[in-house]
């Protein structure tokens, strides 16, 4: 798919993602791996989420900048940082095929742990826990620039203040997407073509983060949380399914 169409698409599915993140600080690299794979090659879809992801990180970071635990970030992105290289040798080494049905059973899982267990379980804000989540939300990220679920689900129990959450967890994202943009230069992955994708991905998620965070505050969040989860269960399941 090419042209005027694909623009679209990439761009209405950025705004879609932005909008979740910006009300419930993810959800953006969720949407986006889980459809822009439909219309693009999954390693091209997996750059431009990084490229595209971290001005509205950078965005929503700065508006709460005193918000940010920086004690709460040492651990978990140390761990990140070193699990983004293995994920990013994975994605390197894989069949696009193979890739594609590992992001669906990624998907799925993380629907089925978010729809029926994330009220049930308690993460305890430890070291250990912290550099679980790191590792896992950076080899996660580095296969398939999803690295947001494990980590949200960490700073959900580490954090109680919203807005501290939303901007740690976006502080989080910009140390790994930084991590992650670095490898991907020097692998020679951040091409003209991703390039010009990405600017129809900027303007969908400028509208969609403009007006996530004008609805911040008064959105129902456990309803969009459940549309988000049933939507990863799916998409998930037809990733899985056709590959």
């Amino acid at each position: 798919m090419s042209g005027p169409l694909l623009f679209f698409l990439v761009g209405l599915i950025a705004f879609a993602g932005s909008f979740v993140q910006s009300t419930t600080g993810f959800g953006y690299a969720v949407t986006c791996m889980a459809l822009w794979p439909l219309v693009l090659p999954l390693r091209t879809a997996t750059v431009m989420e990084l490229l595209t992801a971290i001005f509205m990180s950078i965005y929503i970071a700065a508006r709460y900048w005193q918000f940010i635990n920086w004690k709460q970030l040492l651990w978990p992105g140390l761990a990140a940082t070193v699990t983004n290289w293995v994920g990013v040798q994975i994605l390197q080494n894989s069949a696009d095929t193979l890739l594609r049905r590992i992001l669906g059973v990624v998907l799925m899982a993380l629907a089925v742990y978010f729809i029926f267990f994330s009220e049930r379980l308690r993460i305890r804000p430890t070291r250990r826990n912290g550099l679980i989540a790191g590792a896992v939300a950076g080899l996660t990220g580095g296969m398939f620039s999803i690295g947001g679920p494990p980590i949200v689900a960490y700073y959900l129990n580490a954090l109680d203040d919203k807005r501290e959450y939303t901007a740690t967890t976006q502080m989080f994202f910009i140390i790994t997407i930084v991590s992650l943009l670095a490898m991907h230069l020097r692998l020679g992955n951040v091409t003209g073509e991703v390039l010009r994708v990405s600017l129809a991905a900027l303007a969908g998620l400028a509208l969609g983060t403009g007006l996530g965070l004008a609805v911040f505050r008064r959105l129902p969040l456990a309803a969009i949380k459940k549309l988000v989860y049933g939507f990863m269960l799916g998409m998930g399941l037809y990733i899985l399914i056709f590959g």
